[in-house]
């Protein structure tokens, strides 16, 4: 197998430790990837939790700012 020039590139950045503004940057891309890839899940999901909820024993699940109680 012949290693390419970017492969070799990409060896460097796999071992080579992050500073801790790149993970935190790295960490940040993700969490906005993990929204994104959640919005999209739930508009996906929205015809099919409109639907279950007329169904009686449906319990949705406990949105933020919900409470218990009150």
């Amino acid at each position: 197998m012949t290693m390419m020039m970017y492969d070799m590139g990409r060896q460097y950045h796999t071992e080579r430790a992050m500073s801790v503004a790149e993970q935190r940057r790295a960490d940040e891309e993700l969490g906005r990837m993990a929204a994104r890839v959640s919005g999209l899940w739930r508009r996906a999901t929205h015809p099919f939790r409109l639907m279950a909820g007329q169904r009686p024993g449906y319990v949705s699940p406990a949105m933020p700012g919900d409470t218990i109680g009150g």
